[in-house]
Formats: structure tokens, C-alpha cells, sequence
């Protein structure tokens, strides 16, 4: 299963991801890191390019358990970058 991201709450001080959500429903970094680990894909597209981005489970240096996009040279397609999720 593939679900896009469209919107990701991020807290300070590091920014770090809290909830994702999409077209397909919203997830918290608990759910989606769990999800990502049995195989489900979660995506962001660029609006400019279309290029897409994988997020993938990310453990920051300070010890929190987060999401992020891989790396490309796009930066619109940038969990940091969406806006943050309504609900």
C-alpha cells in the first residue's frame, strides 16, 4: 500500500514531525513508523517538479523517533515544508 502525505504538525525545537495525514487519512509518527516497518509507503510529490519523495523513519540525534523525506534536490517536497495538518 502507498499513501501520499500532503500536510505534516511539526513541534520545536528541532521541528520534529508529530502527525502526517493525506487524501487517505492521518497518521501519528507512532502509526506511520510502525506501518513503514510492515512494508506500507508513505510519499510526498513536489508541486513544481511532480518529483516524489519517500519518507522513511528517521532517529534524531536528541533521541526522538520521527519521520522524514530522502534526500533529493528538491526542497517543496519536504515534510519541513508542508503545511502543517488541521486536524
Amino acid at each position: 500500500m502507498a499513501y501520499q502525505i500532503t500536510c505534516a504538525t511539526k513541534v520545536h525545537p528541532h521541528r520534529h514531525i508529530t502527525k502526517v495525514g493525506g487524501p487517505s487519512g492521518s497518521w501519528t509518527v507512532a502509526q506511520a513508523r510502525a506501518a513503514i516497518a510492515a512494508g506500507t509507503v508513505f510519499f510526498t510529490l513536489s508541486p513544481t517538479t511532480g518529483r516524489r519523495a519517500t519518507v522513511e523513519r528517521y532517529n534524531c540525534s536528541c533521541g526522538c523517533a520521527t519521520l522524514r523525506t530522502t534526500a533529493d534536490a528538491v526542497t517543496d517536497n519536504n515534510l519541513d515544508n508542508l503545511p502543517n495538518c488541521l486536524v
